[in-house]
């Protein structure tokens, strides 16, 4: 039987690769090998915790200020024309400049929120329910009517809920026509 070394022998490795011995667990490693700082400070404080990525939303407005859209930014294209079937389909012109915070949307005083997404609307509405729950329901935030829906990831992945969000925005325009 071949060993390891007898393969490395024959590729003609083995003077340039050679076996490491295995790494000490934490548990072999004595307090003195390591530095002085790390060997008093308490382990918790040593090990790294995992980081969140947060979404970063954007905020578009409509260009007469009734509508504000609510979501994810994206770099996708495919993304980016749906959003813009979405505005063309319900009539709305968008200005070019998309607003980065909430603060800054509020300013202009939209009539209609339209969230689209579970995390911006659970956001916006400072509730956990799912997005199934708040679905078809005008939802109040801050004296701003809110409709939530999908986000666009969601219907570039699942066609057959398109019309359930084209019946959300439908509930916006409506709501909009009621104010």
């Amino acid at each position: 039987m071949t060993t390891r070394e007898d393969i490395l022998r024959e590729l003609e490795l083995m003077p340039l690769w050679s076996l490491r011995n295995p790494l000490p667990t934490l548990l072999e490693l004595p307090v003195n090998d390591l530095p002085i700082e790390l060997a008093h400070t308490p382990v918790a404080e040593t090990i790294a915790l995992p980081t969140v990525d947060v979404p970063v939303w954007q905020y578009l407005r409509s260009e007469d200020d009734d509508y504000l859209f609510a979501l994810a930014e994206s770099e996708v294209a495919d993304e980016a024309l749906i959003l813009r079937n979405i505005f063309m389909a319900m009539g709305i012109k968008v200005t070019a400049a998309p607003i980065k915070s909430l603060e800054e949307a509020r300013e202009f005083h939209p009539k209609i929120v339209v969230a689209l997404g579970e995390s911006i609307a659970q956001y916006l509405l400072q509730t956990g329910r799912s997005l199934a729950d708040l679905r078809g329901v005008v939802h109040d935030s801050a004296g701003i009517s809110l409709i939530a829906t999908y986000d666009l990831t969601h219907l570039l992945q699942h066609w057959q809920d398109k019309a359930k969000a084209w019946e959300d925005l439908c509930l916006a325009r409506q709501s909009l026509q009621n104010i």
